[in-house]
């Protein structure tokens, strides 16, 4: 198991995510205030709800409670069991692409999934720039992937919870987690309910510790509620319509290589790794070291590490 030491956040990351989480709690779409167009140059349809485009003038936090003796609409939803949603997991996703004859998914390892829609009828995303997404994989056989494009701070706390990694520091994730427990509720579910104005919206539901019928529901960004869900080891569950129709296919690539048959044997000439650097493993290790000073609270060091991964990243787009 990787340890590392020091403070959880570096400077350079997303400000006050604490804060930024207890805001984004929220109940209805009016609180979205209906925003619509292209997100630095992407059509939002795989975003969850940005928190900067809303107002900081202040939300009504709201919540939903229900329990069997009241005959409240959030008790029956907490079934989950439901048709419409089926069960997903986390993947070790780094970034989503849009492309020209499709999408890319980078994988934590450095591989590329070339993927396309499921749904041919659903508008393509046009060409972009590679943005941090969680992707969800479907369990009920299909294979589909739902990506989310978050920002960078809850894609890099799910890796780390992904791959085990210890942090002495709690996150604001832990301290949720711990707050549900000393109220004397137990998280139980996470869905991807719905999406409103091209953004997803989530829902964590809690049940009563000793009283599994008392439960209350909050609205949350996809990328906290998937968070949440993660570190309390509980379903995260999609509604199968939002699946079915933004789910993207994997495309197995065809094998490079020539087979030749002598004597009935097949033979493959395969291609031989050439000489040149391997891009992906440099970005990589900016990347690992700029986080390594971060949480060692090396920040001169990290904000080094961070200029030496903006100018790399500038020449890796130029030689595209």
């Amino acid at each position: 198991m990787e340890v590392i030491h020091g403070s959880v956040l570096p400077r350079c990351a997303a400000p006050a995510l604490g804060s930024q989480l207890l805001r984004r709690v929220r109940m209805r779409r009016m609180a979205c205030g209906g925003f619509q167009g292209d997100y630095y140059g992407v059509a939002p349809r795989f975003f969850g709800v940005p928190a900067q485009r809303h107002s900081r003038s202040g939300w009504p936090v709201c919540c939903s409670y229900g329990s069997s003796s009241d005959g409240d609409a959030a008790a029956a939803d907490f079934d989950a069991s439901g048709e419409e949603f089926v069960d997903s997991s986390v993947m070790e996703a780094v970034e989503l692409r849009s492309v020209s004859d499709g999408f890319l998914i980078k994988m934590r390892d450095g591989r590329n999934l070339r993927c396309v829609q499921n749904n041919p009828r659903v508008l393509r995303l046009r060409d972009s720039a590679p943005h941090h997404a969680i992707v969800l994989k479907m369990e009920d056989g299909s294979d589909l992937l739902l990506p989310i494009i978050v920002m960078e701070t809850p894609s890099i706390m799910l890796l780390a919870a992904l791959r085990n990694i210890r942090i002495p520091r709690p996150t604001i994730y832990n301290v949720v987690k711990e707050m549900t427990e000393m109220m004397g509720y137990t998280v139980r579910l996470v869905r991807i309910t719905e999406m409103v104005h091209d953004a997803y919206y989530s829902r964590l539901y809690l049940a009563k510790n000793g009283n599994e019928e008392e439960t209350i529901s909050f609205d949350l960004k996809p990328s906290d509620a998937i968070n949440i869900a993660f570190r309390c080891k509980v379903p995260i569950q999609v509604n199968k319509r939002i699946a079915y129709n933004n789910g993207l296919k994997v495309v197995q690539p065809k094998p490079s290589g020539s087979y030749v048959n002598s004597g009935q044997i097949q033979i493959m000439r395969l291609d031989k790794p050439d000489d040149q650097p391997c891009f992906e493993a440099q970005e990589f290790d900016l990347v690992r070291s700029m986080l390594i000073a971060a949480v060692e609270e090396r920040y001169k060091d990290a904000a080094q590490y961070r200029d030496q991964l903006f100018m790399f990243r500038a020449k890796k787009k130029n030689k595209i």
